[in-house]
């Protein structure tokens, strides 16, 4: 006789629920990261046009006159050897500009010379009218 098998416990792990929680988690990470802003928060122009653009570099200009690369704040003279430092090994040539609608016209021409010069592509970064 053998007592032994009719009471031993099989343990198996529950594979469903450990993906339940699994597909949760990356529902929660997929939208927590379509929420987050990339750099800091500034009141942007109101446009009727314009198409969402991705960029792996984003230059913000805050109404203080801040300068920020990839919420990495930084001196405005040194803005230029900050991009060329991440785009020059980059294929995306793509720049972003967050710039607050109350920054003085002359700053952002100026650092729009700049990304031309060196044959980056800015895209001015706006919010819709309706909004």
């Amino acid at each position: 006789m053998n007592f032994g098998r009719r009471n031993k416990v099989h343990v198996e792990p529950a594979m469903s629920a450990l993906s339940d929680i699994i597909f949760m988690l990356l529902i929660f990470f997929i939208i927590a990261s379509t929420l987050a802003v990339n750099g800091e928060q500034v009141n942007l122009p109101k446009t009727s046009t314009g198409t969402p653009t991705q960029s792996t570099v984003t230059v913000t200009i805050t109404s203080d006159l801040r300068y920020m690369v990839n919420s990495a704040e930084v001196a405005k003279e040194d803005v230029e050897i900050r991009l060329k430092a991440m785009l020059d090994s980059s294929p995306d040539k793509k720049v972003v500009l967050n710039i607050d609608r109350d920054v003085p016209t002359g700053e952002t021409i100026e650092l729009f010379a700049v990304l031309k010069q060196n044959g980056w592509q800015p895209f001015i970064a706006t919010k819709p009218k309706d909004e």
